[in-house]
């Protein structure tokens, strides 16, 4: 989230000796508001006071809201009256107000994971689709990730450099998805208007230093852009390489190392045999992430995957979940290449319809803490998804 300091702007206009008394009784604060200069003098000054610093100490918090019936059709005629918004059960004044179809700024995570050729070219196929996608005043980055986190271009509107740069991208050893995350959000913290991350990735980790888990998901409640993650399965993947790779051993052998490269292809590619893994060897994955896995044979234990495994995926499912879930977005889990380009049509087309509603808090700002925000809208049979609340940064 990004922070606007307000300040107060005081404007003394001398008026001439014979100047209305209309002309000479009201004056505007500095929301644009009129009002009287009289009423003013009566209020309390101690109230004043209370309400201007609460507003000086306050930062803009902004809620992407998308809004939808009942049959999924996106709502998109609303105005600044039809919405409320509560930050922890009390009633907002909403400050700020974006309608539907104005320009959005997105920066596009990659996860390039040393994916083999013909899966590297599917995940640039599918970026390079959601880049054509979007409108001429929507600006795009595009971040690739892999044991390093590259920035590959800056915001720009500019589709053939985007396109360019999807196409040089190129595959590496490792799996820095929380660093890459990090990056990210950091990159959207001081953009203004509409702002979203959409992470291409199966959502594992392996042994980012800089960022974690929680840490970025506590980032995402600051900074208040909407995640979506378009998530695909690599598991089947891990499983069939070690089932391969035994096969390959002599009978007599009761342990193979298998070092795993780290490739990550897209879903949807040759199994053999019939499609998702059954039993088969014991997949080991050291507690660290890294993926070094050890074949075991059954010796009678059929069907047994690795606890290590069951809590690396499961991890990435929550993670991925938690982000768009916490932010307002969506977590969409694709199978195919044209799964994912699907996803992304939806993900354009959502971000063309989202309101952006902005309030100063009552709260104490600075305080640290989860501040839960929910939005309503003043018409019947519609649903409301916005980002579930933020943290406040600790002053």
């Amino acid at each position: 989230m990004w922070f606007y300091r307000i300040f107060a702007l005081v404007v003394i206009a001398a008026v001439p000796l014979g100047a209305t008394a209309s002309g000479a009784g009201h004056s505007q604060d500095a929301f644009g508001n009129i009002g009287s200069i009289s009423q003013q003098k009566d209020q309390p000054k101690d109230q004043s006071d209370d309400q201007d610093r609460v507003r000086l100490r306050s930062t803009l918090i902004q809620v992407p809201t998308i809004v939808v019936d009942h049959s999924g059709k996106f709502i998109a005629d609303l105005t600044k009256s039809n919405f409320t918004v509560f930050e922890d059960g009390k009633r907002q004044e909403v400050g700020t107000f974006g309608a539907v179809k104005e320009p959005f700024n997105v920066v596009l995570v990659l996860d390039t994971s040393n994916s083999a050729e013909d899966r590297l070219r599917a995940i640039q196929n599918t970026a390079i689709a959601f880049i054509h996608q979007l409108g001429p005043a929507d600006r795009a980055m595009v971040i690739s990730f892999d044991n390093e986190i590259r920035q590959l271009t800056d915001f720009t509107a500019d589709r053939e450099e985007l396109d360019a740069v999807v196409k040089n991208t190129e595959a590496g050893f490792g799996k820095l998805l929380y660093e890459a995350v990090d990056r990210a959000l950091n990159e959207l913290r001081e953009v203004d208007g509409r702002r979203a991350v959409i992470l291409f990735t199966d959502g594992v980790d392996l042994d980012s230093i800089a960022a974690s888990n929680a840490g970025t998901i506590a980032l995402a409640e600051q900074i208040g852009a909407t995640i979506y993650c378009v998530q695909f399965d690599t598991r089947w993947w891990v499983e069939s390489a070690a089932r391969k790779q035994q096969a390959e051993e002599d009978a007599n052998s009761r342990n193979t190392a298998y070092g795993a490269d780290g490739r990550i292809p897209l879903p949807g590619g040759p199994m053999g045999g019939g499609g998702q893994p059954s039993t088969g060897p014991h997949v080991e994955v050291e507690a660290s992430g890294v993926p070094s896995i050890t074949v075991t044979r059954d010796n009678g234990r059929h069907g047994t995957i690795t606890e290590n495994l069951d809590t690396m995926y499961n991890k990435a499912d929550v993670y991925l979940k938690g982000l768009s879930d916490r932010s307002g977005g969506k977590l969409f889990k694709t199978l195919t290449e044209s799964d994912t380009e699907r996803a992304f049509a939806a993900i354009v087309e959502e971000l063309h319809n989202q309101y952006v509603i902005g309030y100063y808090p009552t709260s104490v700002a600075g305080d640290g803490k989860y501040h839960k925000i929910k939005v309503q809208v003043d018409r019947k049979d519609l649903d409301v998804r916005s980002r579930q609340g933020y943290r406040a940064e600790k002053q």
